[in-house]
């Protein structure tokens, strides 16, 4: 599941963002002043171009270009892509699955590359898959994400989800400090996951805005839950370093990353800010044979996700499915941000 855009670069000094329903459709931005329209879903446009106005070691200006959000549907049946592994599907919004971030981190790499690399020969394409593969290349859409939704929309988001966005795989990820510092893990393990969506929507900016009042408050049980999330992020890190790391000790720690969220965060089910099905889901997964489930972002609806043994993905989605939640079959992709050149 992932997140299209297509970009092209204008002589105009105008950025236009065309969409589809049932999001906002169209919008456009000025660039000798950006102004963002906070009801628009379209928002993350404005944000990410005043970030990039605002860096000044830019090798380039940003000048007028045309963005497309693009169906997956879209693009296999009018752009001819096929591939027998993979079958595109869009990535759902507003579900916990950092649809914002992957937005913000596509954008920002549309702007970089079509400014960057403007005069290139359309066939010789080498140096940009060689950019893109740097780790400084994918930092810097990343931090360029994170600036637009976080200092530019006053977003209350931290930097993970646009660093897993912008890396893929499998990521230990140390946010003290800015950048990001990302360090890639490699299990041999096979991970299979199992998404479960709520079908629920949710209040992302309000849910966060609740835990940001709780930990600038100090609360005791926060504060206790959170230490002890940290903990087992640092026991999980351990456990993937390992060349084959034990799957049910995965799922042992997701469960009890989960406990802690539940009753000392408060974000499950029995979010004050937005109760959900999410602790259903979680149940009836772990009870249909998952190793291990939590939610996923910030809890309050959206989804949750589940670690099953290879071979028990079908029967964890069918129990998910059962209790009225939509679910999707996955794995950990290998690949965050791609480019693709396609000749029309």
């Amino acid at each position: 599941m992932r997140l299209f855009i297509e970009a092209e670069v204008t002589d105009n000094n105008v950025v236009e963002t065309f969409s589809y329903r049932p999001f906002v459709t169209y919008d456009k931005f000025n660039l000798e002043k950006v102004a963002v329209n906070w009801n628009s879903d379209l928002k993350y446009v404005g944000g990410v171009l005043t970030a990039f106005q605002k860096r000044n070691e830019l090798p380039y200006q940003v000048g007028g270009m045309k963005l497309r959000f693009l169906k997956a549907e879209d693009i296999q049946k009018h752009f001819g892509y096929e591939d027998a592994k993979d079958t595109l599907r869009d990535l759902p919004a507003k579900k916990g699955l950092s649809s914002s971030a992957a937005i913000c981190v596509a954008i920002s790499a549309a702007i970089d590359l079509t400014h960057r690399f403007r005069k290139l020969e359309s066939k010789d394409q080498t140096s940009i898959f060689d950019y893109v593969s740097k780790p400084e290349t994918l930092t810097f859409f990343a931090n360029m994400a994170y600036s637009g939704e976080r200092k530019e929309l006053g977003i209350n988001c931290g930097q993970m989800d646009q660093y897993t966005s912008a890396y893929g795989g499998i990521l230990y990820i140390d946010c003290t400090k800015e950048p990001a510092r990302v360090h890639g893990l490699k299990p041999r393990t096979e991970l299979p996951l199992v998404v479960g969506d709520t079908r629920q929507q949710k209040d992302t900016p309000k849910i966060l805005a609740w835990l940001g009042e709780r930990f600038e408050a100090r609360e005791p049980k926060f504060i206790e839950g959170m230490k002890n999330i940290v903990k087992i992020v640092e026991e999980a890190r351990e456990e993937l370093e390992k060349p084959s790391p034990n799957r049910y000790k995965i799922g042992e720690l997701m469960n009890e990353n989960q406990y802690y969220l539940k009753n000392y965060l408060q974000v499950s089910g029995n979010c004050p800010m937005s109760p959900s099905r999410l602790d259903n889901l979680i149940d009836i997964a772990l009870h249909a044979g998952a190793l291990g489930a939590k939610l996923s972002g910030s809890g309050g609806g959206g989804c949750m996700i589940a670690l099953c043994e290879p071979g028990d993905e079908m029967k964890v989605a069918k129990a998910i499915n059962e209790e009225g939640g939509e679910a999707y079959a996955t794995k950990v992709a290998d690949k965050g941000l791609r480019i693709e050149f396609i000749e029309v």
